[in-house]
């Protein structure tokens, strides 16, 4: 599988990514110039039995040939604008540089016998921070099945996870073929543990949708699962599930009803934010309950509330460019509250943010579509007819 692109936005113009892109080009079509002076060539090659300090740089900028630089390139591409957007410029060159040492020494010190030279490394770790920091982004790659190419959306998560795990696996058994799978998997350790250690601190900005955060979710709606299984009413918070007789052993147990509220753990943390965002949203402090719902969201999947707190909630997080958070609202908006009057309104915001912010072509035009047959204001059905051509343009 080939990626060649992902949906997402950037904030900012990856200028040290395109430079290092460049650099890689340049330097690979200078050496090929030069390939009649392979003495003075070989010594920017790291060699693994008489490594010198330079080479751990110089062997991160040369590539075997076209083959190994085009795929070097589009993997730098499609993930490193991302990862340069998120650092910044400084931060990542240094990451960038760092994780080409890293794994030229992991190479020198693990299996090194033949000298290395490539980028391999250093993309690496930044596939790995990518990994890490954008888990929920989709990444368009190209399928080569049996002479037909075939592009399919997956989740970076699945996709990086997969390619990190075939080169731990190529590391151990030693797989050969001319790859240095062990200055990959170097590189790819040491791009996910900056890039935890840098979310950990909040040294990069945190997302909801982190790898750490998705871990973190996971944790809670597990310690959900189980309070509800101890018997927690997620419909009546304010009664405990009547369980029936149980029997252990020879023995029988009866579990008595308890008329309180859970007093820890996920449930009683759920019910709490429930309240403040009642309360919140009562007193209008909406940027207020906009944050309480969406950690509500991280502990709960099915996290909803009553019609008129979620509308607003979901507009206040628009309104505040918080678009991923604001699609997600309206869309839980949309699926649970199927009879709203304006539910053509709801479809035609949906198809904006997806077209306009989130960069994803496909749900912007289902929302659309819906949102022309279901508006009755001409202005508002004429923007969406207006959006809906220029997204199936792009969708040529």
């Amino acid at each position: 599988m080939i990626p060649i692109g992902t949906d997402r936005r950037l904030n900012h113009t990856p200028l040290v990514n395109y430079i290092l892109i460049a650099v890689n080009v340049f330097v690979f079509v200078y050496v090929q110039k030069m390939r009649s002076d392979l003495p003075v060539l070989r010594m920017y090659l790291l060699h693994p039995d008489r490594p010198e300090l330079h080479q751990f740089f110089t062997c991160v900028f040369m590539h075997g040939g076209w083959a190994h630089l085009i795929g070097n390139m589009i993997f730098l591409w499609v993930f490193g604008n991302a990862v340069n957007d998120s650092f910044g410029h400084v931060g990542y060159l240094a990451f960038y540089l760092a994780g080409g040492v890293i794994a030229g020494v992991g190479y020198v010190l693990l299996s090194g016998t033949a000298p290395v030279l490539g980028a391999s490394g250093a993309i690496s770790a930044v596939t790995g921070a990518f990994l890490v920091l954008f888990p929920r982004v989709r990444v368009t790659v190209l399928m080569i099945l049996f002479y037909v190419i075939v592009p399919l959306e997956v989740s970076s998560l699945l996709f990086l996870l997969l390619q990190f795990i075939w080169n731990m696996y190529a590391s151990a058994f030693n797989y050969g073929g001319g790859v240095a799978y062990v200055a990959h998997s170097s590189g790819y350790v040491f791009g996910i543990a900056v890039a935890a250690v840098l979310l950990a601190v909040k040294m990069l900005p945190r997302d909801e949708y982190d790898l750490l955060s998705l871990i973190r979710n996971w944790r809670r709606k597990a310690g959900y699962r189980q309070a509800v299984a101890d018997g927690y009413d997620p419909f009546n918070p304010g009664r405990s599930q009547t369980r029936p007789p149980q029997r252990r052993g020879r023995k029988w147990v009866k579990v008595k009803t308890v008329e309180t509220e859970p007093s820890e753990g996920p449930a009683a943390e759920e019910l709490q934010l429930r309240k403040q965002i009642t309360a919140d949203h009562a007193r209008g402090d909406f940027a207020t309950a906009a944050d309480g719902y969406v950690r509500l969201t991280q502990i709960s999947d099915d996290a909803l509330l009553a019609q008129n707190q979620q509308l607003d909630v979901a507009n206040y997080l628009m309104s505040s460019q918080r678009y991923r958070q604001a699609a997600d609202a309206y869309e839980r908006f949309a699926a649970h509250y199927g009879n709203y009057e304006y539910m053509g309104d709801i479809r035609l915001m949906l198809g904006l943010i997806y077209s306009r912010y989130l960069n994803q072509d496909k749900r912007a035009e289902e929302y659309l579509a819906q949102a022309v047959t279901g508006l009755s204001d001409e202005n508002k059905a004429k923007l969406a007819r207006s959006e809906l051509d220029e997204v199936r343009r792009r969708l040529g």
